[in-house]
Order: C-alpha cells, then structure tokens, then sequence
C-alpha cells in the first residue's frame, strides 16, 4: 500500500523531483482521516495548518465560483488546502466530503520536522512552487495579449491596473512567501 500512496504524492505537482526516501518521509508523517459524506475538510476563509491528500472516496468544493452547485466530485490523488501544509494560510474553498473519504492529513509542523532533517525536500518544494508560479503568469499575460487584441478593435476604456500588473504582483508575493519558507524550512537548517 506503500507504494500506491508514493504514486500518488509522485502524481501531485508541488512533489515532482522527490526521491522515493523522501516521499517515504512525508507519508510517515503524514496521519490517516476519515471523513462522512458532507463533513468538511476545509472551509472558505478560516485558517489551515494541514492538507489532505485524498486516498480513496470523493470529496467536491461547495461554492466554487462559476458554478451552480459547486464542483464536479474530485477522487483519490486530489490534495486540498496544499498551502497550509507549507504556511500559514486562509483556505480558499470549502471542500467536503461527498461520500466516506479516507485521507493522509498532512499537517505543516510534521512536514516541517521533515524539511528540517531532509532541506533538499524544501528546496524541491520551492522549486516547484517558482515553476508554477511562472506558468500562471506565464498564462495571464497570455490572456492579457488576447483581451489588448479585441480591444483595439473596440474603444479603449481606463483601466487603473492590467491583468497582468495584478498577475506580476500577486505572483511575486506568492513567490516571495515560497523563497521564505524554503529559507525557513532548508536554508537555516
């Protein structure tokens, strides 16, 4: 069972790079929960310290913006709150249970212990961090080309702040509070 739960941290994003050692090391601290259909794993706009990598059931975020009734049921290999198991964070969803979950809690003071005595595992994760943030601004000023495109063909309007002055700004704070936590979790250490 090991190693399906290594395949699915492999899986996610902000773990590629990482060793099978390592991998190990997160789930060993990592600590199993259970959640009933409609209890929730986070909720919008209050304080985590913890992500949930789910193992098997469903869970779907309540609330999702642009959508009726919320999201589309999301399965094993979904982590929710991914965040908070790195800093201090505000969830920004609500996501809850749509059937019996069982999920590896994966809370920030534990994997912080394991950053401490592994800091290649904190770089890593900054490192995939700083990729991530690059493609989203990467994406919006894509975006940003496409809507000067339409409108030079309609009159222009006052904008105080592009979608990419915002994009630029929020992606270096957010690499800012990434390049942090890789000092505090591999650099001191």
């Amino acid at each position: 069972m090991l190693d399906a739960h290594i395949e699915l941290l492999r899986a996610l994003p902000i773990f590629r790079g990482l060793g099978e050692k390592q991998l190990a090391a997160i789930l060993d601290v990592g600590k199993k929960v259970y959640f009933e259909p409609g209890h929730v794993l986070t909720r919008k706009d209050v304080a985590g310290d913890c992500a949930f990598l789910v193992l098997s059931g469903a869970v779907r975020c309540k609330d999702f913006p642009g959508m009726a009734t919320g999201s589309e049921p999301i399965g094993p290999g979904a982590l929710v709150g991914e965040m908070a198991m790195l800093v201090d964070t505000v969830y920004p969803l609500t996501v809850e249970a749509t059937e019996r979950v069982r999920a590896l809690a994966l809370q920030r003071s534990r994997l912080t212990r394991v950053m401490r005595r592994d800091p290649g595992i904190a770089r890593q994760l900054a490192d995939n961090l700083l990729l991530r943030l690059r493609s989203f601004a990467r994406d919006l000023r894509h975006f940003e080309l496409q809507l000067e495109q339409k409108e030079d063909a309609s009159p222009p309007a006052a904008q105080a702040r592009t979608a990419t002055e915002i994009a630029v700004s929020s992606a270096a704070f957010d690499e800012s509070r990434a390049r942090g936590a890789a000092r505090r979790f591999g650099g001191e250490y």
